[in-house]
């Protein structure tokens, strides 16, 4: 059993009436239920109340909080007007989300609302983690719906304090439950080496330097894993963070990839355009993306 674990009170689901915003319904349902959290259903309308699509949209909203109650979910119905992205903001800073849980669609990654920017702005300024789940079409059963649905989760740190802010959100998640845990780090050689170099003793002695510093770091995290009855894995790899991210959690069936962001954008060192953007973008499992306090920048965003 685990004691004094992250608590996750209030769950946000925005969603822009479509069918594949639906897909992320089993996963909040098992979510608020492991957490007994309360969710908020939110809707952004456009222009004026009395407008159809409007309607619709309210009408949408509501009957999937209806939904989630049916499931014995705490849920509660939310409409918002004006500009999504800033009604999401403004409405997890009002209520004191824990946790915000958004639909990615489309063979790009993230539409409609990645493509406008809601889903990047939600992600580079919320100081709540995102769980994005990736769909291209509603589901109302299948892996969500089975216990400890995120059975496999990925962990990759980069060796940094700020790195690690997703941890306690992945020991919540597998708290009493079978669910396993792989902390992952990459190794990616400098680019700047001179090709000379590269293969060469020198550079076959830095790369294995750098790997043991690696397995001895994700030993220590592994090892605060351990001390909490959580089963836990480590491993490191050499190349390319992003492509091994991805590459491995396909090849090892990963449920979840649980990662830090941080930086003046939300996401930096490993930046958005970077390795996290390509994670994002090339992983068709969920990602829980997690902004550490300390890179929290208050500024207007209108």
């Amino acid at each position: 059993m685990i004691k004094n674990i992250m608590k996750i009170d209030q769950i946000l689901i925005p969603l822009d009436g479509s069918k594949q915003a639906g897909s992320v319904i089993p996963y909040v349902t098992d979510l608020a239920s492991k957490f007994n959290a309360h969710v908020y259903i939110l809707g952004i309308g456009i222009g004026r109340k009395t407008r159809r699509v409007n309607r619709f949209l309210e009408d949408y909203i509501n009957k999937t909080a209806e939904e989630l109650k049916a499931r014995n979910v705490k849920a509660e119905p939310a409409i918002r007007y004006g500009i999504a992205a800033d009604n999401i903001l403004d409405f997890t800073s009002e209520k004191a989300i824990d946790l915000i849980i958004m639909s990615t669609h489309g063979r790009s990654g993230i539409t409609r609302w990645w493509m406008g920017s809601v889903a990047e702005k939600v992600i580079s300024v919320a100081t709540a983690p995102v769980l994005l789940i990736r769909s291209k079409r509603a589901r109302t059963s299948g892996p969500a719906d089975k216990p400890d649905f995120f059975h496999k989760i990925l962990a990759p740190l980069d060796g940094s304090d700020i790195g690690e802010v997703a941890l306690p959100y992945v020991e919540a998640i597998v708290a009493n439950s079978k669910a396993t845990v792989t902390l992952l780090q990459v190794v990616s050689p400098p680019g700047t080496v001179e090709a000379n170099v590269l293969g060469g003793p020198d550079w076959r002695k830095f790369v294995k330097a750098m790997c043991e510093a690696g397995e001895n770091y994700l030993k220590t995290i592994a090892n605060r894993f351990k001390g909490k009855d959580i089963k836990v894995t480590y491993e490191v790899l050499t190349g390319e963070a992003a492509d091994k991210i991805v590459e491995y959690a396909a090849e090892q069936k990963v449920s979840l990839i649980a990662m830090s962001t941080h930086g003046r954008t939300g996401l930096a060192r490993w930046v958005l355009g970077s390795v996290t953007d390509k994670v994002l973008h090339g992983a068709r499992i969920p990602i829980l993306l997690v902004r550490s306090p300390k890179m929290v920048i208050v500024k207007p965003r209108r």
